[in-house]
């Protein structure tokens, strides 16, 4: 009966907590181990935790200085002992038979196990949505290059093939081995890249369509994230090494898809230094600054950007138009923060 490490990353994640650990200590499939990880929470996650561990032996708390996720992930991985990892998020939920699928899906010692999931609104998940992907439909077992070929190269080009690490069973020494291109990054994108190094190194997957996990929508969009840009652009750099050392055939093919997401973040950046504090000038120098990142000024000129971006939004970044930049900026800051306003309000209702 293989062992499966959980590890749930923890910061501020309040009531929602109870509903997650709740659903891990029922699981189905009983022999596992529960690793919560307190990045250094300020609300009531500490103690929540350890009420349950005084209930349950296979729950094991960490709890440490807030360092973000990435470090915190890690310091579960560095802690499992059982042959299988899983991710699961502080404010989502797992079905009860999720482990038990996912253990009895391999047949032949496979890297990863990948089930489908649901995006949730509420607490009951009177609204939620299924992930449509072509790729719980059209695939089951993948193997080797094929992995390569058909999930790691979607990642290039925007493609709906999961990028997070919940809904996921992975084998520990496959985990334990990777990280370098997660090391790079502050925050964002640190499932994506730890998803496209461990499936770079995988030989065997399997995918099943069964939606047993329960994403909770409504995360924090517009709250500011410092190093987001530097993010977006590190991970620009990452994706571009992995091209050129993997996929040299198709290299213009492949460049040309990160340039559009690249630029597609961009926007994003925009949104995000308008929900700094800093003053309207100084968003604007920032901007200017953005403009003439070499990664930026490298994405514009290739030739796929010109198809997909309307000529007027890459003019505003080629002439340093700053002033419309941030009014686009602004206007999606506020849009965003309208948006999540009807979301809370609506989960209340729900």
């Amino acid at each position: 009966m293989k062992k499966v490490s959980i590890i749930v990353p923890i910061y501020n994640a309040g009531s929602k907590l109870k509903k997650c650990v709740k659903s891990l200590i029922n699981q189905t499939y009983s022999n596992l181990e529960i690793i919560l990880v307190n990045d250094g929470s300020v609300d009531q996650s500490r103690s929540i935790c350890e009420k349950f561990v005084a209930k349950d032996p296979r729950i094991k708390l960490i709890n440490k200085e807030n360092e973000g996720s990435i470090a915190t992930r890690q310091r579960g991985i560095d802690l499992a002992t059982g042959e299988y990892i899983m991710f699961v998020d502080a404010d989502d939920w797992v079905h009860p038979t999720i482990t038990e699928r996912l253990i009895k899906s391999i047949t032949d010692e496979q890297d990863i196990v990948v089930c489908n999931s649901y995006r949730v609104l509420s607490e009951r998940a009177l609204l939620k949505q299924k992930n449509e992907s072509h790729y719980f439909k059209q695939y089951h077992s993948i193997q080797g290059d094929d992995i390569r070929v058909k999930i790691v190269e979607a990642f290039f080009h925007g493609h709906p093939f999961p990028a997070t690490l919940y809904a996921k069973l992975f084998k520990r020494e496959l985990i334990q081995n990777s990280g370098r291109y997660v090391k790079r990054l502050n925050f964002l994108g640190d499932d994506l890249y730890l998803n496209l190094e461990v499936l770079l190194k995988a030989k065997s997957m399997v995918i099943i369509d069964e939606p047993l996990y329960y994403y909770r929508v409504g995360g924090n969009t517009s709250r500011y994230m410092p190093y987001h840009f530097y993010d977006i652009t590190e991970g620009y750099k990452i994706q571009k090494e992995v091209i050129e050392a993997y996929y040299p055939d198709y290299r213009d093919k492949h460049l040309g898809g990160i340039s559009i997401m690249l630029l597609n973040s961009f926007k994003t950046s925009l949104q995000n230094i308008c929900a700094s504090p800093l003053s309207g000038q100084e968003i604007k120098k920032v901007i200017e600054q953005y403009c003439n990142h070499p990664c930026i000024v490298e994405a514009l000129k290739h030739s796929d950007v010109k198809k997909f971006f309307p000529q007027e939004y890459l003019s505003l970044i080629q002439e340093h138009n700053v002033d419309e930049l941030y009014q686009l900026g602004l206007s999606q800051y506020q849009f965003f923060k309208k948006r999540q306003r009807k979301l809370a309000l609506l989960s209340k209702v729900l």
